[in-house]
């Protein structure tokens, strides 16, 4: 009996650390692509995380632009409101570090009030560093101006700046242990 519940423990934990994963799951495997993720958005931006607010049921992100790659506004900084609490899916939501740098795709929610949402949960959530390719696949989709490209030449911005955050979790990490709990689990049995 020792041993069932020593392994339902480490499968528990198993399941805790793959959660990021499960919740991107909860997308289409197109959802993933960069392409679909812009046809699925009113903008696209660069920034930095300025200020975070957290309220009772949602979370307004200030992001201070950088550069904005798809359909601009003439403005510098937008409010990023994400969803918290009982009500919210936080699991697909997007989550923000102050001075983070980040590439994001987002829907209209106010833009007349420079207030956002984020297009797909925390899929429209990118690195920096992605910024060549959702420039190439906005070429491809015919939705890169030239025109917006000169405006953004007033403030210049380093294209290989990485973003602050770190992923929960590796790929490489979760196999290290489902092994680490399959070798364990055996050993188990053997006593």
């Amino acid at each position: 009996m020792k041993q069932l519940n020593s392994f339902s423990i480490l499968f528990t934990c198993i399941l805790l650390f793959l959660t990021p994963n499960l919740a991107a799951a909860i997308y289409s495997s197109e959802a993933a692509e960069i392409p679909y993720q812009i046809n699925n958005s009113d903008r696209i931006v660069i920034g930095t995380v300025s200020e975070i607010h957290v309220a009772d049921y949602y979370t307004n992100n200030t992001i201070t632009i950088k550069e904005w790659l798809y359909n601009p506004l003439p403005i510098k900084t937008i409010i990023v409101r994400t969803n918290i609490g009982a009500n919210a899916s936080t699991e697909d939501e997007a989550e923000f570090t102050k001075n983070e740098s980040v590439l994001l795709m987002l829907k209209d929610q106010r833009p007349d009030k420079g207030v956002f949402q984020m297009s797909l949960g925390f899929l429209g959530k990118h690195q920096v560093s992605d910024r060549d390719a959702v420039i190439e696949a906005l070429k491809a989709q015919g939705k890169w101006k030239e025109e917006d490209k000169k405006e953004n030449k007033e403030e210049k911005f380093n294209a290989t700046e990485k973003s602050n955050k770190v992923p929960f979790i590796s790929s490489f990490c979760v196999l290290a242990i489902v092994l680490m709990t399959f070798m364990m689990y055996t050993r188990s049995i053997r006593r």
